[in-house]
């Protein structure tokens, strides 16, 4: 069983974003592969929600009718 870790940290510049997969002992070349493309997919779209959050935090809530 493969598992896809995202780990999230701060640096002096703001926020890392890693994503790494770390396959099982018995786990085949084709569920490693797939893991690892799955992993990759995952890293753009946890950046994006990262950024997507950095950005609405810094706006703040600006509601004016």
């Amino acid at each position: 069983m493969a598992k896809v870790i995202i780990t999230l940290s701060d640096v002096e510049r703001g926020l890392d974003v890693q994503c790494r997969v770390e396959p099982g002992e018995n786990d085949s070349e084709r569920l490693r592969a797939v893991a690892a493309a799955v992993g990759y997919g995952l890293a753009g779209h946890v950046n994006e929600k990262v950024r997507n959050a950095l950005i609405k935090t810094k706006k703040g809530k600006s509601n004016v009718h």
